[in-house]
C-alpha cells in the first residue's frame, strides 16, 4: 500500500484559492461597475437629448386650455409622440402630481401619484441634470424623464399653473427591445471580456506563484543541504567519539599485550566491543532513516492491537522495571506497519530510559545531555480519545532543548544541532503514517505524545 504523504506546499494551494477568489470578486465588481457606468451614461445622455420633448408639447400641442382639459388634443399628442419616439410614454399630471390622462388601459397604472420633488429639481436645472422619477406603470423602477409645467394665460390674478406634462423616456416596448438587445449582444461581450481578463489574470497569477514555488524549492533545497551537512558533521563527531575510545583501548591491548592481567584484558575487550556495537547501531539507524526518506519507500500496513505490541516492547526494553504503565490493556486497533510502530515505541522508551534522572531531576540544564540515574520516573499512558488512540510517555530528566521541541512540533522545523537519530526515525515513521507527534516540557517532565487513528474495519 502506498503511504500517505504530507502536502509539501499547502500555503501555495491556499494562495491559489485566495487569489482566484479575489480575481473572481474583482471581475464581478468590475462588471457591475462597468454596467452601472454605461447605464448611467446612456440614461444621462438620453435624458439630455430629449430634454425639450415635454416643453415642445406644452408649447405647441398642450391639451390644457381655458375650457379645461381637451382629451381629443391629448390623444393627438399620444399619436404624435408614438410616431416620433416610440420609446416615450406621455402622462398629463395635475398640480399635485396625480395622473389625469394617459394612453392605455386604467389597469396598467400602478402608481397614480408622481412625486413632484424630482420634477422640480429637473425644471430648476433646465433639464440639464440627470434626474429620475417614478414610472406610473412600473413604480419599482424609477426612470429618466422629460417634464414641463403648463401655465394659464395671464389674467386678473396673473398666470397660474395648470399641471405638468410628464414624459417617461423608455416605454415598456422600448425596455423589452433594449433588454433583448442587451442580452443578445452586450451580455456575451461583457462576459467574454471578463472571462478573458479572468483567464489572463489567473494565468499570470499561476505563473507568478510557480516562480515563487520554484524559488521556495531552491530555498528549501539550500536549507536542506545545509541542514544535511550540519547533521552529518554532528553524526561524524558522535561516530568518532566511540571509535576513538575503541581504538584507544584496542591499541592499549596491542601495546601492553602480556602486561595486563586477565581481568583488565577482558574489561578492555568488552569496552571495545561495546563501542563498536554503538557505532554499528548508529550506522544502522542512519541507513534506516535514509531508506525511509527515499521517494520509493512504502509502509506495509495491517490492522493490529496497539496495546499488545506496546506491552511486548516494554517487557523487552524495561529490564530494570523503571516504567509505570497506565491503562495498558486498551483493545483499540490501528492500521499501520507493525514493525515500524514497534520501532516508534522502542525508540521513545530507550530515549526515556537514557535521559531519565532521579526524582527532582527536572532542574538539570536544558538539552539532551545528562546522565541517567537509578530511581528515575517514567510513565507510559494509553488513552482512547474519540476516534484517536493517544500514546504518551513522560520522563523526569534534563528538559528537552527548545530547538528539538520546535523540530518535533513543526512540520517544517529545522533539524536540531544534536542529531537525535532515534527521535528523527520516530518523527519520520509517524509522518509516513499520518499520525500526530508532539513534544513538551511540563512540570519538570519531558512528554512525548503520539496520536493514532483508530481502525474500525
Amino acid at each position: 500500500m502506498r503511504t500517505k504523504r504530507y502536502p509539501r506546499f499547502p500555503r501555495f494551494r491556499r494562495t491559489y484559492g485566495v487569489i482566484f477568489l479575489l480575481i473572481v470578486v474583482l471581475g464581478m465588481l468590475f462588471t457591475g461597475i462597468t454596467y452601472l457606468a454605461i447605464t448611467n451614461f446612456f440614461e444621462a445622455s438620453t435624458q439630455l437629448l430629449n430634454k425639450d420633448v415635454a416643453g415642445h408639447i406644452a408649447r405647441f400641442t398642450s391639451p390644457y386650455g381655458r375650457e379645461g382639459f381637451d382629451r381629443r388634443k391629448a390623444d393627438s399628442v399620444f399619436y404624435d409622440a408614438m410616431v416620433i419616439s416610440p420609446s416615450a410614454e406621455v402622462y398629463f399630471l395635475d398640480t399635485t402630481g396625480r395622473v389625469m390622462y394617459f394612453n392605455g388601459k386604467r389597469g396598467e397604472i400602478k402608481e397614480w401619484l408622481v412625486e413632484l420633488g424630482p420634477i422640480r429639481r429637473y425644471l430648476a436645472a433646465g433639464g440639464r441634470k440627470h434626474v429620475v422619477d417614478v414610472d406610473p406603470r412600473d413604480p419599482e423602477r424609477w426612470k429618466i424623464f422629460s417634464a414641463a409645467d403648463v401655465w394659464s394665460e395671464a389674467g386678473a390674478m396673473g398666470p397660474r399653473r395648470l399641471g405638468y406634462i410628464y414624459v417617461i423616456l423608455g416605454s415598456h416596448q422600448y425596455r423589452s427591445v433594449s433588454q433583448m438587445l442587451f442580452n443578445s449582444r452586450i451580455t456575451p461581450m461583457v462576459l467574454g471580456s471578463v472571462s478573458f481578463l479572468l483567464a489572463v489574470s489567473l494565468l499570470i497569477t499561476v505563473l507568478y506563484i510557480q516562480r515563487m514555488r520554484e524559488a521556495d524549492n531552491i530555498r528549501r533545497i539550500t536549507a536542506s543541504e545545509k541542514e544535511r551537512r550540519d547533521f552529518m558533521v554532528n553524526i561524524s563527531h558522535d561516530l568518532r567519539t566511540p571509535l576513538a575510545i575503541a581504538r584507544g583501548y584496542a591499541e592499549t591491548l596491542v601495546i601492553k599485550k602480556g602486561e595486563l592481567g586477565p581481568e583488565d584484558e577482558r574489561a578492555y575487550s568488552e569496552l571495545v566491543v561495546t563501542k563498536l556495537r554503538q557505532v554499528d547501531q548508529m550506522v544502522n539507524q542512519l541507513f534506516e532513516l535514509s531508506k525511509m526518506e527515499s521517494a520509493s519507500f512504502e509502509a506495509h500496513r495491517e490492522p493490529f492491537v496497539f496495546s499488545e505490541m506496546m506491552q511486548e516492547v516494554l517487557h523487552a526494553t524495561d529490564a530494570s522495571g523503571r516504567i509505570e504503565l497506565v491503562n495498558g490493556t486498551d483493545g483499540s486497533w490501528i492500521f499501520a506497519d507493525v514493525s515500524m510502530m514497534e520501532r516508534v515505541v522502542q525508540n521513545l522508551v530507550v530515549n526515556a530510559l537514557a535521559y531519565t534522572g532521579p526524582p527532582g531531576a527536572g532542574a538539570f540544564p536544558a538539552g539532551l545531555g545528562g546522565a541517567a540515574g537509578p530511581g528515575g520516573e517514567i510513565v507510559v499512558r494509553l488513552d482512547r480519545v474519540g476516534e484517536e488512540l493517544v500514546f504518551t510517555i513522560a520522563n523526569r530528566g534534563a528538559p528537552l532543548a527548545e530547538q528539538l521541541v520546535r523540530w518535533i512540533n513543526e512540520a517544517d522545523g529545522m533539524r536540531p544541532s544534536r542529531p537525535a537519530i532515534g527521535l528523527a526515525i520516530v518523527r519520520k515513521i509517524l509522518q509516513l503514517h499520518g499520525y500526530g507527534f508532539a513534544a513538551a516540557v511540563r512540570e519538570g517532565r519531558n512528554v512525548f505524545t503520539v496520536r493514532m487513528r483508530v481502525y474500525n474495519g
